[in-house]
């Protein structure tokens, strides 16, 4: 072989190695662009869904409280009862077909609500239908029939399994993730029921135990579980799914708050009719119908969700990183709606293995009456039509036992594994139950409790320091947008 030769043989040779490295460095480069797009897609997708699913609870919400307003003038319009008995026994009948008509907005405004958040995930390029949501949808059909039909809705139970597969019928592409669930719902805080509990265990995060009240003490003293709470059945007025938590409550308007005498409630109920145009309510034709004592008639009210927004406020090492405090309007938690989207990455680069992506957000109907909560700073709980803005909200800011509930695994141990007051069902195949294992090794808790001991103080608090005005604790949350 000649010199030339030679030389040329190398050349090709070192061109193709370069050619090589140039194809990987593109392949390399074209995952990271795709990573990035499928990043920015994946969290459009779980934005849109959520913001669409709380859009309709807002809608659902203003329906009910313009159908309680609607009761109101019909009753001031008819009158006197004594005096004019026809109008009244009219106006009476108007009222019970509204009240119906109530019970099943309360249960068709959140399921559109569903639908619209698949579409919206699909919509902006979640393709592949969430297998676990899916099956959970079909459990909570089957679970339908079990479902009490109300001497205003006998065909409730039929009715509702005829939305939810109305609801799923294009797909089922977003998970609901604070969905709960008519026969098992997780009502008290506790670790067993608390999935960063076991993610702590599963990863080793001692921060967790000790950022978090108890754990600590758990981590040191743990002999057994005998105190688990019982789940407790959910009140079938709302749906599973993206539900409002309404109550229909059939009594005076004077009963909604006992401490308020009947003149309060008489002034409140004339300032909400008067706010909203009611034509036929003055404060004579408020009392000359007598609805704020008349125990005859149903109203839809804020369930015990619609309280202070207690995650907002918390003081330990576990709050929220919060630049400052909620508006005193918006400070009640109430309904919101919490979306997961997932999609596969398939990278071009050989050799690197495809991964799940994952996002969760949450979302909720905001409104207010004066700058006042729509509970009237908790103080009266009739719905009225105050909803007017949507918002996207940090998850953390709600109790994680009303979350992951797109979960299929998570939602079978927790509803079939564990066995109050105080037994565990160790199942082959659940991961949860693997970590519970691992948690019960005596040797796994004392080297927390050593780490800890040695390391807690230094490494785990939050700094308090800032430069803004609140001193808000620095650092991001486990499970936040």
């Amino acid at each position: 072989m000649t010199d030339r030769a030679q030389k040329s043989g190398q050349v090709v040779l070192v061109l193709a190695f370069m050619l090589l490295g140039l194809l990987l460095l593109a392949l390399v480069g074209a995952d990271a662009f795709l990573a990035s797009h499928r990043k920015n897609r994946i969290q459009n997708a779980g934005d849109a869904a959520t913001l669409a699913a709380a859009r309709w609870q807002g809608i659902t919400l203003n329906a009910l409280g313009a159908l309680n307003l609607a009761k109101i003038d019909t009753l001031c319009r008819a009158g006197d009862p004594s005096q004019n008995p026809d109008a009244w026994e009219a106006a009476t009948n108007i009222c019970e077909r509204l009240t119906a008509l109530q019970e099943r907005i309360a249960f068709a405004g959140p399921l559109m609500g569903f639908y619209a958040a698949q579409r919206a995930a699909l919509k902006n390029g979640i393709v592949e239908q969430d297998v676990d949501m899916a099956a959970l949808v079909s459990e909570t059909v089957l679970r339908a029939p079990m479902l009490e039909g109300t001497e205003l809705w006998p065909e409730k139970a039929e009715d509702y399994a005829d939305m939810l597969r109305g609801a799923a019928r294009d797909g089922v592409f977003a998970g609901v993730e604070n969905a709960q669930y008519f026969n098992f719902a997780i009502q008290l805080p506790h670790p067993l029921y608390s999935k960063a509990f076991y993610e702590a265990v599963d990863g080793e995060d001692w921060c967790w135990f000790y950022l978090n009240g108890g754990m600590r003490n758990l981590l040191a003293s743990f002999s057994g579980w005998n105190d688990i709470p019982e789940s407790e059945p959910i009140s079938p007025v709302n749906p599973e799914f993206f539900g409002t938590d309404v109550r229909v409550v059939r009594g005076a308007l004077a009963d909604l708050n006992r401490n308020w005498t009947a003149p309060q409630t008489h002034a409140a109920v004339l300032e909400l009719a008067n706010r909203n145009a009611c034509p036929n309510v003055n404060d004579l034709t408020l009392q000359q119908c007598g609805m704020i004592t008349n125990r005859h008639f149903a109203w839809v009210t804020y369930g015990s969700d619609w309280h202070a927004w207690n995650r907002m406020h918390r003081a330990d090492e576990a709050r929220l990183p919060l630049i400052s405090d909620v508006k005193e309007k918006y400070d009640v938690q109430g309904a919101f709606a919490a979306t997961r989207v997932r999609q596969i990455l398939e990278p071009f680069t050989p050799g690197v293995s495809s991964r799940m992506n994952v996002w969760t957000a949450a979302a909720k109907p905001l409104g207010s009456i004066d700058d006042q909560t729509v509970t009237m700073n908790g103080e009266f709980p009739l719905v009225t039509p105050a909803f007017t803005d949507v918002r996207l909200t940090m998850l953390s800011a709600y109790d994680e036992g009303r979350l992951n509930m797109a979960d299929r695994a998570w939602v079978t141990h927790t509803r079939d594994h564990i066995q109050p007051p105080s037994s565990i069902s160790h199942t082959d195949g659940c991961p949860y139950c693997s970590i519970l294992r691992k948690w019960e090794n005596p040797a796994f808790r004392a080297k927390g409790a050593a780490w800890l001991a040695a390391n807690g103080d230094e490494q785990c608090r939050r700094s308090s320091s800032c430069s803004c005005c609140n001193c808000s604790p620095k650092g991001g949350t486990r499970h936040a947008h």
